[in-house]
């Protein structure tokens, strides 16, 4: 068996596996949205202390009435996960402002490793600043794969793994994940897996371009 069909059993699984992931994504849309205003209630946190939930939430809502059918709901969610993991990345590699400035979380890379020091408590501390590059590399590979829309499917499987492996790692450090919405994202790119989420992408494009060629107009 070639890569190719290997890839596309992978994504005829993934697409079996939607009822199964728009369940999860509905009940976790439920709890985000209880937690977000308990919690905004409660602290009256800044804006930018919530900002994720409160941006992040209503597309994962209108995704999950939707159940994925069109194409630009689930291409927003795309989007906005691909941009989550890309700004990210280039905040902990200092081109949003350095450490401390109003809207930057890291600033440097070595105020990153301290944080994913604080995300994975359980780890060995040797194992920590190779821990922060091995996330940045996902997250970055994830990020520009989702914004440019390259193996959709794939990447939105990928990105839903490793956000929940970040969700999982905040609770058992004993961080609040519901304060990032990381396992509403998670579930939702996994939901996005299973759905047509090529819209704006470089899939798109391509298939476009194929379609063209097998079918060129005189």
């Amino acid at each position: 068996m070639n890569v190719r069909a290997i890839v596309a059993r992978a994504e005829d699984r993934l697409v079996a596996s939607r009822s199964a992931a728009f369940l999860a994504l509905r009940v976790m849309v439920v709890i985000q949205i209880v937690w977000t205003t308990y919690y905004c209630v409660r602290v009256r946190p800044a804006f930018t202390g919530i900002d994720y939930p409160v941006i992040f939430t209503p597309f994962a809502a209108a995704l999950a009435i939707t159940s994925g059918r069109g194409r630009w709901i689930p291409a927003m969610t795309r989007l906005l996960i691909g941009l989550a993991f890309f700004e990210n990345v280039i905040d902990r590699l200092g081109f949003i402002g350095p450490p401390g400035a109003p809207g930057v979380s890291w600033g440097d890379f070595q105020h990153f490793i301290a944080y994913t020091a604080q995300v994975n408590a359980f780890a060995p501390a040797a194992m920590i600043p190779a821990l922060a590059v091995v996330a940045t590399i996902a997250e970055g590979t994830f990020g520009v794969t989702m914004l440019l829309g390259i193996r959709v499917r794939l990447a939105s499987l990928g990105s839903a793994l490793l956000l929940f492996t970040f969700a999982t790692a905040m609770v058992l450090s004993g961080l609040s994940e519901m304060q990032y919405a990381v396992y509403l994202m998670s579930i939702a790119a996994w939901a996005l897996a299973t759905v047509d989420a090529s819209a704006l992408s470089v899939d798109a494009l391509a298939l476009a371009l194929l379609t063209q060629r097998a079918h060129p107009t005189h």
